[in-house]
């Protein structure tokens, strides 16, 4: 059952703070207009007399007017006694301006409750944050019926009217200590750092720290802080890994459990780019390596217009988990406007990825394109053929959304120019556009031909499924914990256990974590190679398939190839002895130097990838045609 961040008084609160913006002045005027026709029309029944009796009337028309307009004064004498219509008009128009003043502060009346009822707000979502993203996870959790406030300065008025229509609590200023404390972060159950500036989530994080203090016992606030840069993000994570590993010390020198102490915040450093680049690996992977064997490729060979931050996410997640046992290790080549000022932000980010040949390097080339000068044609495209083969997928990530959507165009018509190319083109998209929602969603036709697909987009990673839920890391709870039972109970696990073992993901210090995303990045690949792939739609299929033994040997050796490349990637270097300080692993060896009990462990990871998509597809699978 899906839960809901809010409780009771921030719901309330939320709730006014909807009917306090709601713009209904057709409906108040409407009110205030059968107060006025009650007023006149009863008044002037009262005294002229019904208009339709065939009687003579009390008074003349004028007087009965000129009588009704006085109802307004409230005289004593007004009203004879008994007088039902005049009554009705007395206190018809004594409505008139109390009503009126109602709603004249109607929306400062709302907005006060609202801020009283928050005052005891708790377990609710706050997001520092006045860009798109921010704006579009308030919504998103809105839409789920979570409890959210949003910390933005200079939001424009017309959009911080229409979320406080939404029941979002809006607090115009910046993210410090006291307005997150207005906010009540430190009662809240997670706190999104959302900022355009890094160095401004780092700061949120900072003063969450210093508003909730180091540790408790209690249930610590989820912070997720969000990092444009990759090395940043990286960063960010390895301090989270060293402060989790020193509270770990600290509580195991304690021998009473129940003194053992948390830290007040768990911090979650998350990318915009890392979660559509994941994304993207394990929707398609399966689609790319069904391309790479119809095409007869050696490798899958991935092929990047423009090298960005969303472009360099893909290519390290391609690095990370496409290894099939059917082809080589990936390729990737990256086009972009300045080669050598590309190629060293890659050896900036994955410094060990190239250092050591004789383990596993990555297979990247850089080449020169420049997107508002160089053409694309089947000589460009011939040309890449010619030095790397033939590409297995392209990305298009080179610049704002209406650049790569042309560029994207334009690769499509090349590559479809005697069929050279008969590919995915992927088209980085910063928000989902009428262009994207009609032409690039998908292959739709039954021929092989290049086709367009958009990725990126803040209406799928700005979510709170993959930011507040956390839901790509699903499988990978499921891969640490399929990894640490085997070991415990000598067995596969079922998947009840798996399930209920996962729940400790929270608790895993971050370079586990990050081997166990690549895993189940990888899940898919695995099931590919094991002769199987997902039902589509809502079709049902087998939800126990297996892998023929004869292969598991070959997939063992691949995932070994896979685990050593993941590890180079995320920084690892071989060495021994094993220094997780200094991030030296001393397995970054060739699968025949293992020992037993080393391939025993690749194995595992094998089986664990199929566990993994056997929990991430209940419906089941095919058996892939060959």
């Amino acid at each position: 059952m899906r839960r809901h961040y809010r409780n009771s008084w921030s719901a309330m609160s939320a709730q006014m703070m909807s009917i306090a913006h709601t713009r209904a002045p057709m409906w108040r005027w409407l009110v205030v207009i059968v107060l006025v026709l009650v007023w006149a029309g009863a008044g002037f029944v009262g005294w002229y007399g019904e208009p339709w009796a065939m009687t003579a009337h009390p008074v003349p028309a004028h007087e009965a007017i000129y009588r009704t307009i006085g109802a307004l004064s409230m005289s004593d004498a007004y009203v004879p006694e008994n007088e039902g219509w005049l009554n009705v008009a007395r206190f018809a128009g004594l409505g008139i301006p109390i009503v009126g003043l109602l709603f004249a502060f109607w929306g400062e009346l709302g907005r006060s409750i609202a801020n009283g009822l928050h005052a005891l707000a708790a377990d609710h979502i706050v997001i520092a944050g006045a860009g798109p993203a921010a704006v579009h996870l308030a919504q998103n959790c809105r839409l789920q019926k979570d409890s959210v406030v949003l910390i933005g300065a200079g939001l424009p008025e017309d959009l911080a009217w229409s979320l406080q229509k939404g029941g979002v609590y809006v607090i115009d200023g910046a993210a410090d200590r006291q307005t997150l404390k207005l906010a009540r972060a430190h009662k809240a159950a997670h706190v999104v750092a959302f900022e355009d500036d890094d160095t401004l989530n780092l700061q949120i994080e900072a003063a969450m720290r210093a508003l909730t203090g180091d540790r408790t016992r209690g249930d610590a606030v989820a912070v997720h802080v969000g990092a444009h840069s990759a090395m940043l993000l990286r960063e960010a994570r390895a301090m989270r890994s060293t402060e989790q590993g020193r509270l770990e010390a600290d509580n195991q020198k304690k021998s009473d459990k129940r003194h053992h102490e948390k830290l007040a915040i768990d911090s979650k450093p998350f990318s915009l780019d890392e979660i559509a680049a994941r994304r993207l690996v394990q929707t398609q992977a399966t689609e790319l390596l069904d391309l790479a064997a119809q095409l007869g490729h050696e490798r899958v060979h991935l092929v990047c217009f423009g090298f960005d931050e969303a472009a360099q996410a893909v290519a390290a997640h391609v690095f990370m988990s496409l290894w099939s046992a059917q082809f080589g290790p990936p390729r990737v080549t990256v086009l972009s406007a300045d080669p050598e000022d590309s190629a060293a932000r890659f050896r900036a980010r994955h410094p060990q990825a190239l250092a050591f040949p004789d383990v596993w390097a990555a297979d990247i080339t850089f080449e020169k394109f420049e997107v508002t000068r160089d053409h694309v044609d089947h000589a460009l495209l011939a040309d890449i053929q010619a030095k790397r083969g033939q590409a297995t997928g392209v990305v298009v990530s080179a610049g704002a959304d209406p650049e790569n959507i042309r560029l994207a165009l334009a690769l499509k018509r090349a590559c479809n120019e005697g069929n050279i190319w008969p590919v995915p083109i992927f088209m980085k998209e910063s928000t989902k556009s009428e262009f994207s929602s009609i032409y690039a969603k998908g292959d739709e036709t039954a021929e092989l031909d290049a086709y367009l697909l958009a990725f990126g987009a803040l209406q799928s990673t700005a979510t709170r499924r993959d930011i507040i839920e956390g839901r790509l890391d699903q499988g990978a709870a499921i891969a640490h914990a399929h990894y640490t039972l085997r070991a415990q109970l000598g067995h596969a696990p079922n998947q009840k256990e798996l399930q209920a073992a996962s729940r400790n993901w929270a608790e895993i210090l971050e370079t586990y974590r990050a081997a166990n995303r690549a895993v189940s990045d990888a899940s898919m690949v695995k099931m590919w190679d094991a002769g199987w792939r997902a039902m589509p739609g809502r079709e049902r299929g087998d939800t126990a398939p297996t892998m023929p033994d004869d292969m598991m040997e070959t997939m063992a050796q691949r995932e070994h190839l896979r685990w050593m490349a993941e590890r180079l990637m995320a920084g690892w270097r071989p060495g021994s002895p094993r220094n997780n300080t200094l991030m030296i692993h001393d397995k970054l060896i060739p699968w025949d130097q293992l020992n037993e009990n080393d391939k025993e462990n690749d194995r595992v990871q094998v089986r664990a990838a199929m566990d993994i998509a056997k929990v991430m597809h209940p419906r089941g699978f095919a058996a892939r045609a060959t």
